[in-house]
């Protein structure tokens, strides 16, 4: 993996309403090719999004954004372009209500251990959500798209890695990029607005061996991304367009 990946100046994006806001365009592909930068932009909350910085996103190339969050998080915090005429906005809410008493099996294991329970387990339990969200990407004429949770990191980290994934990008390197939320935001291990009995509660930071477990459970249990989504009836068309819209 090459740092400067990481490190390009176009990664973040100089949104100040919101957290972790940035590029997975740059990375460099298994057979040598790279993301396309404007194509999909990963982030936290949106529901207090500045006009200023929604025209930031909208000039990066954004006209579709996809709500990852509870129902009732969308309820109590609208996301800003939910009413907007300028973008499609969908909300394809993962956890749903499957996690509420949520434990990990994993007792007295680390928390990166304990969070890479949770995303598999959201992986199985949740993985129709996440064939909604690749079909509404492949299925959509547009290729400028947002998708955000609370703090970017948990919901948005799965979302990323698929894609990542399905573009071919390395494992390290889709690592990599989700612990770069350590980085990007301003206080990556609390978030007050979690509560017990929800998912990620007490199931802090960002560990890159997080999602290092987290792929090798998809790889153990389905043979990979690409049979990970097919099993869940993202057919290859559906596959290869999601492909396209990172790529081409």
């Amino acid at each position: 993996m090459n740092a400067s990946e990481l490190e390009h100046p176009k990664r973040k994006l100089d949104i100040r309403s919101a957290q972790n806001v940035r590029d997975l365009g740059g990375y460099a592909t298994n057979d040598g090719r790279q993301t396309q930068w404007g194509r999909f932009v990963r982030a936290g909350d949106m529901d207090q999004l500045s006009e200023a910085d929604q025209q930031k996103l909208i000039d990066h190339g954004i006209n579709t954004v996809i709500d990852l969050r509870m129902v009732k998080e969308v309820t109590q915090m609208p996301n800003v372009f939910s009413g907007s005429s300028q973008v499609r906005f969908h909300v394809h809410d993962f956890w749903g209500d499957r996690f509420h008493d949520y434990r990990s099996t994993s007792r007295g294991a680390p928390p990166e251990v304990k969070l890479a329970d949770l995303y598999c387990a959201g992986l199985v339990q949740s993985g129709f959500v996440m064939a909604d969200i690749m079909t509404t990407i492949a299925d959509s004429e547009n290729h400028g798209f947002a998708y955000h949770c609370r703090s970017g990191k948990d919901r948005t980290g799965l979302v990323s890695a698929i894609l990542l994934a399905v573009a071919g990008v390395p494992e390290e390197t889709i690592c990599a990029d989700y612990a770069l939320t350590g980085k990007f935001l301003r206080k990556p291990d609390s978030d007050k607005r979690v509560k017990p009995g929800q998912p990620g509660y007490f199931l802090t930071g960002c560990s890159p061996e997080t999602m290092a477990l987290t792929l090798a459970f998809i790889t153990q249990e389905y043979g990979g991304v690409e049979d990970y989504l097919a099993q869940l009836g993202v057919n290859v068309d559906q596959i290869s367009r999601v492909k396209a819209k990172l790529m081409d």
